[in-house]
């Protein structure tokens, strides 16, 4: 197997670095549950700020994970296509205990800290 292509690597860590925040997880999980929904809607379930949540998202659709579009004075969220919801379906799969499977991880350890955004 050849050894793969070094920006390929960097892009798959800048996706996982994104995904490792705990807050960015939740949201992306969020839009596997329900594929498409609006920026205000998920600013009102997690409860957070709006600057936070556009940060959030902002670096979700940074390195592809996420696309957002404007619908009037909406802003309609969603996974970025087949492989995010991919890629999300296997951690889902992962994490959630009825699988089988169980994840070592604490996920929700500080989710109610301050936020500290890289």
């Amino acid at each position: 197997m050849d050894n793969p292509d070094p920006q390929d690597v960097r892009r798959a860590a800048k996706i996982f670095k994104a995904l490792s925040h705990p807050q960015r997880l939740r949201i992306v999980c969020r839009l596997t549950e329900q594929s498409v929904t609006t920026e205000k809607e998920l600013i009102e379930e997690f409860g957070l700020p709006q600057s936070t949540m556009n940060r959030h998202l902002s670096l979700l659709k940074d390195c592809g994970v996420v696309a957002a579009t404007r619908a009037g004075t909406r802003v309609l969220v969603e996974l970025a296509g087949p492989m995010a919801s991919q890629l999300m379906d296997a951690v889902c799969q992962w994490v959630h205990p009825e699988t089988g499977e169980q994840f070592s991880g604490d996920l929700t350890h500080g989710l109610d800290q301050p936020e500290q955004l890289p």
